[in-house]
């Protein structure tokens, strides 16, 4: 390792042990007199808790329950503003390249209830690769209409409203995003991922004693910033066998038209419509501080250059362990993906496994490796080692 790295690391190792002095909690938290933990199974991955306090719109008891009544301008001057850095002193790929983000992301997010029934929730995040500008990473407004139906208008991820962490890409503890919601496809949704923001209008809640989270909407492509003609439709069901064993479904299609194209949609040069569909199905269950997650989608998306179209497959299975290191949280990681492209002709397999150590509740450092366990004939396989600390305050 040269010693710059050796620096980097130095120095991002001597930032965790003077921030260790403080023992500041998120705004969210102390907005409610709560600690991280109370929602957090390690941050930002939700407990049950926590499920339900996303679902409720950011409040503690259901909405029917609620006996606070406040003027809005004494809501909005106690709704929780935090902010958070990323630092990623080190990353080394097998390929040769080699960084040192020192400051890899900003973020700054609000959530909360604004008024009564209505809440809501920011994020404006600023990236190295973006030159650091500014922009918009999601927003919502929700109205809980009564304990089990919620109105919510989002710039968002397609399954935003969703509080398990399956579809979750910002609620994952590793540094790698998850290669299903980070892939496009056969880029019939605006050349987008699942995990970048939509347009979108829905409805949330949970029923059958609460046992069933459903959510139904309606938006635009991905990254449309404007949902020029675009017609999205999209799903998700989530039943808890257990308040900790879930088993889900969920499903996302529509159509770029080539009538629709803007300074945000091109769907990508094509001269015809072109249609998709992302379907899956996935499960979350925690045994004690063992929590099991695993997803399997299958995307359809129409050709560009022809007038068929591909289906590829793409799923993951992972462990994490909630453990404990004296008073500190340790969460290890093994994650194992597939990804087909080519009309599932072509295949990669990648094993993540990493360690995540909390210095506080809302201080955390991981280091991971990554590594193709198989890729297509003619690929050479990849590998990452990275170091990455997460800080919120």
């Amino acid at each position: 390792m040269k010693m710059k790295h050796l620096f980097a690391v130095g120095c991002s190792t001597a930032l965790l042990l003077v921030s260790a002095q403080s023992k500041a909690i998120p705004s969210f938290a102390r907005a409610n007199s709560l600690p991280c933990g109370a929602c957090h199974s390690a941050f930002p991955a939700l407990n049950e808790f926590g499920r339900a306090f996303k679902v409720r719109g950011y409040r503690i008891t259901a909405v029917s329950q609620s006996s606070k009544k406040t003027d809005f301008s004494t809501q909005v001057n106690q709704f929780p503003i935090s902010a958070a850095i990323y630092s990623r002193p080190f990353l080394k790929e097998k390929s040769g390249n080699t960084e040192v983000r020192a400051i890899h992301e900003l973020e700054l997010f609000a959530g909360g209830v604004l008024y009564q029934n209505l809440s809501g929730f920011m994020e404006i995040e600023a990236e190295g690769e973006d030159g650091f500008g500014g922009v918009l990473g999601s927003a919502s407004l929700n109205f809980a209409v009564n304990d089990s139906l919620n109105f919510q208008v989002a710039y968002a991820p397609t399954f935003f409203a969703d509080p398990y962490d399956t579809l979750a890409d910002m609620r994952k503890l590793s540094v790698a995003h998850y290669a299903l919601l980070n892939s496009a496809y056969g880029n019939a949704d605006n050349g987008g991922i699942l995990r970048h923001s939509r347009q979108q209008v829905s409805l949330f809640g949970r029923v059958a004693d609460d046992r069933l989270f459903y959510n139904f909407g309606i938006g635009g492509l991905t990254e449309d910033n404007v949902a020029n003609k675009s017609s999205i439709t999209f799903g998700r069901l989530a039943f808890d066998i257990e308040p900790t064993i879930m088993v889900g479904a969920f499903g996302v299609s529509g159509t770029c038209k080539i009538t629709m194209v803007s300074d945000f949609a091109d769907c990508q040069g094509s001269t015809t419509d072109l249609s998709f569909s992302r379907v899956g199905v996935d499960t979350q269950m925690d045994f004690g501080a063992l929590r099991l997650t695993g997803v399997y989608l299958t995307a359809k998306d129409d050709l560009v250059s022809s007038t068929q179209s591909e289906s590829n497959s793409n799923a993951y299975v992972q462990a994490m362990y909630f453990g404990k290191a004296g008073d500190h949280t340790v969460v290890p990681m093994l994650r194992f993906e597939s990804t087909q492209s080519n009309d599932g002709k072509d295949e990669t397999k990648r094993m993540t496994l990493g360690a995540t150590y909390y210095v506080l509740e809302n201080l955390r450092a991981t280091i991971e490796y990554a590594n193709d366990t198989s890729v297509p004939a003619g690929e050479s396989k990849g590998s990452s080692f990275a170091v990455q600390i997460h800080a919120a305050f």
